[in-house]
C-alpha cells in the first residue's frame, strides 16, 4: 500500500520533467529540474589579421622617385559579453538523420558586450638617386584602439561526441553557430601618423580610409563544449566575421584603417548557465528509482 502511494506522488512528477528533457541532480537535492533558460557570459582576447606588407613607387613634388613600403601588424585586445540563452523545446522540421540529430537548431542566444580592436601600420619611404642610393627616408607609424559596444544573436546547432554522459545527455559536444553583431565604435582610435608629415601615400591607396562608427556583420563561431553538469556548460572557441553588411566592402570582412584593412578574430570562453526550479510536487528516491516507478506504472 505503502509503495502503490509514493508511485503515485513520483509519477506525475516524473512526467513533468521528460516535457523539458533538461534534468539534473545536485547534492542536497536530487530533483532540481533544469528549465530551458539561461544566462550566458564569455571573454577572450582579439587580434586583428592583416594583408602582406605592400611596397609602392612614387615620386614628390621635385620628381625625386622612390618607394613606400605600407606594413600593417595586429595588436591583441579584449571582448566581454553577458546575455541571455533559450533551448528550443519544439523538434525540428528538418532533422539531419545522417548525423543522428533530431534537429538543426539546439539552441539561441542574445548578448550585449564590448570589444576592443587595436592595430598598427608602419609606413618607411626612402627616396633614391639615380646610383640607387638612399638620399632621404622618413617613417611613420599609426597605432590605433577602436573600443566597440555591441549586440549580437546567434542560432547554435550542437554535434555530439564521446560517451561520457551527464545523466542522459553526452558530456562533450562541437557547438557551432550562425550569427548577426551590430557594433557601434564608442571609442574611436587615432586616425593620425606620428610623425604624421613624414607620411607619404602611393597613387595606389591615394587616402585614409577608416570604417564607419556603425558596423553589421554575419559571423560564425565554433567550439568545443563540456557539461560539468546538467545546468553548467563551458564552450572554449574561435569566433570570426565573414560578410560585412555596414559598411559594404565586397563579400568580405576586412575592416579599413589608415591605408591598410584588418580581418577581425575573436578567441573567447563562453560559460552557459540553465535556470533550475524545484518540481511542482515532492519525490522520493534517487533517479533510477524513478525510472523503475515509470515503467511499473507503463506495465500495469
Amino acid at each position: 500500500m505503502h509503495r502503490i502511494l509514493i508511485l503515485s506522488v513520483v509519477f506525475p512528477c516524473v512526467l513533468f520533467a521528460q516535457d523539458y528533457g533538461f534534468k539534473k541532480g545536485s547534492k542536497g537535492n536530487d530533483y532540481l529540474m533544469v528549465r530551458n533558460k539561461g544566462i550566458t557570459f564569455s571573454v577572450g582576447p582579439t587580434w586583428q589579421f592583416t594583408p602582406k606588407t605592400e611596397t609602392y613607387e612614387i615620386t614628390d613634388n621635385a620628381g625625386s622617385r622612390g618607394t613606400t613600403v605600407i606594413d600593417p601588424a595586429g595588436k591583441i585586445g579584449f571582448y566581454g559579453e553577458f546575455g541571455m540563452v533559450v533551448f528550443p523545446k519544439w523538434k525540428a522540421l528538418l532533422p539531419i538523420k545522417p548525423l543522428k540529430k533530431s534537429r538543426l537548431l539546439d539552441y539561441m542566444d542574445f548578448t550585449l558586450g564590448y570589444r576592443q580592436y587595436r592595430g598598427k601600420e608602419l609606413v618607411t619611404t626612402e627616396f633614391t638617386n639615380a646610383l640607387g642610393e638612399v638620399t632621404n627616408s622618413f617613417e611613420s607609424t599609426g597605432n590605433y584602439s577602436n573600443g566597440l559596444i555591441f549586440g549580437r544573436f546567434d542560432a547554435h546547432t550542437l554535434l555530439y561526441f564521446g560517451k561520457k554522459k551527464i545523466d542522459v545527455a553526452r558530456k562533450h559536444f562541437i557547438d557551432q553557430s550562425i550569427g548577426i553583431n551590430i557594433d557601434y565604435n564608442l571609442l574611436k582610435g587615432s586616425t593620425t601618423y606620428e610623425p604624421y608629415t613624414s607620411s607619404y601615400s602611393p597613387q595606389e591607396v591615394s587616402e585614409l580610409k577608416f570604417y564607419k562608427p556603425l558596423v553589421a556583420q554575419f559571423h560564425y563561431s565554433i567550439g568545443i563544449g563540456v557539461r560539468f553538469n546538467r545546468a553548467w556548460m563551458m564552450i572554449p572557441g574561435i569566433s570570426i566575421p565573414f560578410v560585412t553588411l555596414h559598411e559594404w566592402n565586397g563579400f568580405n570582412s576586412r575592416m579599413n584603417w589608415f591605408q591598410s584593412t584588418y580581418w577581425p578574430i575573436q578567441g573567447q570562453i563562453r560559460f552557459i548557465k540553465l535556470f533550475e526550479r524545484q518540481p511542482k510536487c515532492g519525490a522520493y528516491g534517487d533517479t533510477k528509482d524513478m525510472e523503475r516507478n515509470k515503467n511499473f506504472r507503463d506495465k500495469n
